[in-house]
């Protein structure tokens, strides 16, 4: 006698369904994948207060968290400046890398900051506004010049007086782009190589100031998602807010593919 072992229409009908899915998912990555860009990490204040009311400010507890999540994971966290000599050498770039960045030269990310990163060994870049150097709430020249000797924090520029570059003069950019350089080097007494754009606003003539007066790379926030991914004088970055102390949260923006993501969210 002769056993027939047969497949329901709904169990049939769900292996379909299930083969579609893995199918659609390969296809989802191959497309993401394309989009990959390196997470580039923008943080300003790391301020419990400030973090309770503003988007540009971490708590010091999550900011913890979120450095001791790197470090336990072992994701590649390199300085901003190696990160541009693969970038331009056309390295391979592993996809666990992460680059770590501040805007504006708090004196938190002195205090607060500071700590926290040499307790986990992780370099960060450190983009100052030179006319606010000594200023209430941002950091001294003493400071900044123990930060630059550290070995972990670049000192870069963020401007003079932070003003909208493409907003203002040509010859009055070209001022803030230059002298805020020439500042940093003859107070920390080494070349300063890296800049930020106020506000991530640029246009080609800043862009071209920017490279003109010898910086090797500069980055802006996100300047949208019909503009390249590897252009070294406007690189992408990820503003890491305290919604990223929880660390599903903090896990997916580090992912490489969030910036696609956002960018692609509303359309």
């Amino acid at each position: 006698m002769k056993i027939r072992i047969g497949i329901s229409n709904g169990v049939r009908k769900r292996i379909i369904v299930f083969v579609f899915i893995i199918a659609s998912l390969i296809v989802l990555d191959f497309q993401v994948r394309k989009h990959y860009v390196v997470p580039i990490l923008m943080y300003h204040k790391i301020d419990r207060v400030e973090s309770l009311k503003s988007g540009l400010s971490v708590s010091p507890e999550a900011f913890e968290k979120q450095m001791s999540f790197l470090f336990r994971n072992k994701y590649n966290v390199v300085s901003l400046r190696k990160f541009l000599g693969l970038a331009v050498g056309k390295r391979a770039i592993s996809k666990n890398t992460i680059v770590i960045t501040f805007d504006d030269g708090y004196e938190n990310n002195y205090t607060e900051a500071f700590p926290i990163l040499k307790k986990y060994n992780l370099p960060a870049t450190i983009f100052i506004i030179t006319d606010f150097i000594g200023n209430p709430g941002y950091m001294n020249r003493e400071q900044l010049k123990e930060l630059s000797d550290s070995g972990i924090i670049t000192i870069a520029s963020h401007t003079v007086h932070h003003l909208v570059l493409t907003k203002i003069g040509a010859a009055e950019a070209k001022k803030e782009i230059k002298e805020s350089k020439a500042m940093l080097e003859e107070l920390l007494a080494r070349s300063v190589e890296l800049f930020s754009y106020p506000l991530g606003a640029f246009d080609a003539g800043v862009r071209q100031e920017v490279m003109s007066v010898g910086y090797l790379g500069a980055v802006a926030t996100n300047p949208g998602k019909n503009y390249p991914n590897n252009d070294i004088y406007a690189l992408k970055r990820m503003r890491i807010s305290e919604n990223a102390g929880n660390m599903f949260v903090f896990w997916a923006e580090v992912s490489g593919y969030y910036t696609f993501i956002k960018e692609h969210r509303d359309d």
